[in-house]
């Protein structure tokens, strides 16, 4: 057997050998390889032209989308400087206000201090009182000797502030009017704005006596107005500050609500300190951590600065909105050009995949051929082989049967059939070798056992073990004693040898 075995095998190298020489012989022509080398230098073409385009259109995109930024913030930057000169401006015409005013008071109580009523004053002064809550005159000991708040009289100055050391939560209308009790509520004008003012006082000298001084305060109307009339978005915010301490004076917008109020070690005040004619800072506020774009001026002749700022994300929300549109063209632009691109390339496949078809339709039927006369030659070599193992089978006074991976039966002679012990109705294709052998059990081939299910696993991992010593006995027909030979097949499954043991006669079953 196996000597037949030797023999196939020298059939079916052969037969392969056979197979591969013929798809050899088909011809392929130099000007097929040729238009192949064309088409893929075509491809090529298209691949690179198609890159060479998306990318055009992606610089194309990114110029625009960086000058349309560019061009916005130039604008928001600008508007932004404009606010704050004009911010700048009008502080200063505040303050020269209290100073011209004070200059006059000065000179009436220097010509007649006997008779000088800042009561009295007051009402003749309505520009001053527009910008100053308090005006006073203090002796050398700085006590209010005279002032138009009656409550302050005898007191230090600043005393009816002292309840207001974070600064005083004032609500103002638009146009720079205090609300009603500064309640916080939508006016008939429109939104209403939160502003924060801390104590700030304009003194002038008294000609006698001697250290005696003049003053008013100065709360800055310009500051609320301007916040109320310009665009500054939401959290926008104006300011001023002191460039000598970096402490903020005043303060307008939803962020003098709970501000920081000590901006002196914010990069913010250092650069505006570092820049004292004014310019554009575009980062933290100092106040509330708020990136805003910040245009800064300082107020002439004064160590104050007013600052005017929006919030950079909607400063620059028309910028983003032009971008993402900008983008979402460039997209599409892009998915059309690689479609179109595709297109071509699915074409110029079709094309060459039509033409290989062509070139490959003889190969393809000599192949069909030649592997229907393998399929042929291989059922002959099968018929053979079954017609041999069946004539081997008969020819053999043992018992064989053969079981799959699984240790399903799959096969049997008569005389396993016959040996095995068990009715022929009981041996089916299909039943597992632990049903076989609990089947043996019961028919009391293996004697008196206590424990079937241990039994049957001890014989199975007897048979499995491929140690010569490991065969099993079992009583046969007619109380022969049988030896039962288990050899491994190469996929894992067991054939099966049932023979009569050495030391007993020969039976024919």
């Amino acid at each position: 057997m196996s000597g037949s075995s030797r023999r196939y095998s020298r059939r079916r190298t052969g037969s392969t050998a056979r197979r591969y020489k013929a798809s050899e012989l088909v011809p392929v022509s130099q000007s097929q390889n040729q238009m192949g080398r064309t088409e893929v230098l075509t491809a090529v073409a298209i691949a690179v032209l198609a890159a060479l385009l998306i990318g055009l259109i992606w610089i194309v995109t990114d110029r625009a989308v960086q000058d349309q930024t560019a061009d916005v913030q130039d604008r928001a930057e600008t508007a932004l400087t404009a606010q704050a000169a004009t911010l700048s401006e009008e502080v200063r015409h505040e303050l020269l206000l209290i100073d011209q005013t004070l200059t006059v008071l000065q000179a009436a109580w220097k010509e007649n201090s006997d008779n000088f009523r800042l009561t009295d004053w007051s009402k003749r002064l309505p520009a001053l009182t527009a910008v100053a809550d308090d005006i006073f005159i203090a002796d050398d000991h700085q006590i209010i000797t005279q002032d138009i708040l009656p409550n302050a009289q005898g007191q230090g100055i600043g005393s009816a502030y002292v309840n207001f050391a974070h600064g005083s939560l004032e609500v103002f209308e638009s146009d720079g009017r205090r609300t009603r009790n500064s309640e916080l509520m939508i006016s008939e004008t429109g939104q209403l704005t939160e502003a924060r003012q801390f104590l700030m006082y304009v003194v002038r000298p008294l000609d006698h006596p001697k250290n005696y001084i003049i003053g008013a305060s100065y709360r800055s109307t310009a500051l609320t107005k301007l916040y109320g009339q310009a665009v500054l978005g939401i959290n926008g915010v104006t300011a001023l500050m002191d460039l000598r301490r970096g402490g903020v004076q005043a303060l307008a917008g939803p962020v003098a609500r709970r501000p920081q109020i000590d901006v002196s070690k914010t990069p913010m005040f250092l650069a505006m300190k570092d820049r004292p004619d004014g310019g554009i800072w575009i980062g933290p506020s100092g106040m509330d951590g708020v990136v805003r774009i910040h245009a800064f001026r300082k107020v002439p002749d004064r160590d104050l600065v007013v600052v005017v700022a929006m919030v950079e994300a909607q400063a620059m929300a028309p910028a983003s909105t032009w971008a993402e549109g900008a983008q979402s063209l460039a997209v599409l632009t892009t998915l059309l050009v690689l479609a179109i691109a595709g297109l071509m390339l699915v074409t110029l496949v079709t094309v060459r995949s039509t033409r290989r078809q062509r070139r490959t339709a003889e190969r393809d039927r000599a192949k069909v051929e030649m592997a229907q006369a393998e399929l042929e030659a291989g059922r002959q070599r099968v018929a053979l082989a079954n017609a041999q193992i069946t004539a081997i089978e008969r020819g053999v006074s043992d018992g064989i049967a053969t079981f799959d991976a699984a240790l399903r039966l799959t096969g049997w002679n008569a005389r396993f059939a016959a040996a095995c012990g068990l009715p022929e109705d009981m041996l089916e294709h299909g039943l597992s070798l632990q049903d076989l052998l609990r089947r043996q059990v019961a028919a009391g081939l293996f004697g008196v056992v206590a424990d079937i299910e241990a039994e049957v696993a001890h014989r199975i991992e007897r048979l499995r073990s491929d140690d010569p010593a490991a065969d099993l006995t079992q009583t046969g027909p007619d109380d022969t004693t049988l030896r039962l030979q288990a050899s491994t097949m190469p996929d894992g499954g067991l054939v099966l040898i049932l023979g009569v043991a050495a030391h007993e006669p020969a039976v024919e079953w």
